[in-house]
């Protein structure tokens, strides 16, 4: 392994453990705030300066480090060598094989199948994940108790139950998907067998009339010039306003984290009163802005 490529995984690291630790803060800093109201003191803010400051204090040295890593990285150049070249598509390879085959072997077919079954049971597996949580959420004796105390104990309690089905119910089409790509790879193995064994069989003049052979060589043919193409595309140099499926991919991953956590920060926010707060003064503001006031 490269220089390179362990200092990117150092640096990824560190940003992974200072979004975990920023999100525990929060959460505990949430925690704390309501019990604090629900002690005798409901006017008091959960999320203030003084206690964001104390909670950044322990986490500023992880996030100075981040940021020194990245200019080193930026000065020196370090970025992932194999990030512009193209990814390795299982299915892609497999359909470009399987196209030069004429017949399908009954271990292909078999593989076929395999995949099938595999590709419905993760959306069934991830269903059935997800019926226990609908269920939860929409049961009212869960969020009965309304007081600051029992809203906490509703929001832990809801987290505690959600989280554990929906990482099952992400593993269960992420294992199918390897499973499948697994079963992808053996049915390209059993197609180029079999391409090597049409190869390998001594010709039959009698056996084939002279236009099938053209037409089977003319396949054959036009598939080798599909293959020749996906390879030269696949070498060619990326524009310069392309990027990798693999940066596409994480661009979207970043996405739905950032989505999920905007969405659990406006659950928060619901529960501890900030949107009251919020929408309080935004009717003052407009008011005093347009006279009525």
């Amino acid at each position: 392994m490269s220089k390179s490529k362990i200092f990117l995984i150092a640096q990824s690291a560190l940003c992974v453990l200072i979004a975990v630790l920023l999100s525990a803060s929060a959460l505990r800093i949430f925690l704390e705030g309501s019990a604090w109201q629900a002690a005798g003191h409901p006017s008091d803010w959960i999320y203030t300066r003084e206690k964001a400051a104390g909670a950044l204090a322990p986490i500023l040295p992880l996030i100075l480090a981040s940021i020194v890593m990245t200019i080193i990285g930026l000065v020196k150049g370090i970025r992932d060598e194999d990030a512009d070249k193209p990814v390795r598509d299982a299915e892609i390879s497999r359909d470009l094989i399987a196209a030069r085959v004429p017949q399908p072997s009954p271990e292909m077919v078999r593989e076929q199948a395999l995949q099938k079954k595999l590709r419905i049971g993760g959306w069934i597996g991830f269903a059935v994940c997800m019926v226990p949580i609908f269920l939860y959420v929409t049961n009212a004796d869960h969020f009965a108790q309304t007081d600051a105390a029992g809203l906490d104990q509703n929001i832990v309690a809801l987290i505690a139950f959600i989280v554990p089905w929906t990482i099952a119910g992400l593993a269960c089409p992420v294992i199918t998907t390897v499973l499948q790509e697994k079963s992808m790879l053996r049915e390209t193995d059993a197609a180029n067998a079999a391409i090597k064994a049409e190869k390998a069989a001594p010709a039959q003049g009698d056996a084939k009339a002279p236009a099938q052979v053209q037409a089977q060589n003319a396949d054959v043919a036009a598939a080798q010039v599909q293959a020749a193409a996906a390879q030269n595309a696949a070498k060619a140099p990326a524009p310069l306003n392309s990027i990798s499926p693999e940066t596409a991919r994480r661009r979207i991953l970043l996405r739905r984290v950032l989505m999920a956590a905007a969405v659990l920060f406006i659950v928060l926010g619901i529960f501890n009163g900030s949107m009251k707060d919020v929408l309080i003064k935004a009717i003052k503001i407009c008011t005093e802005c347009v006279g009525l006031g």
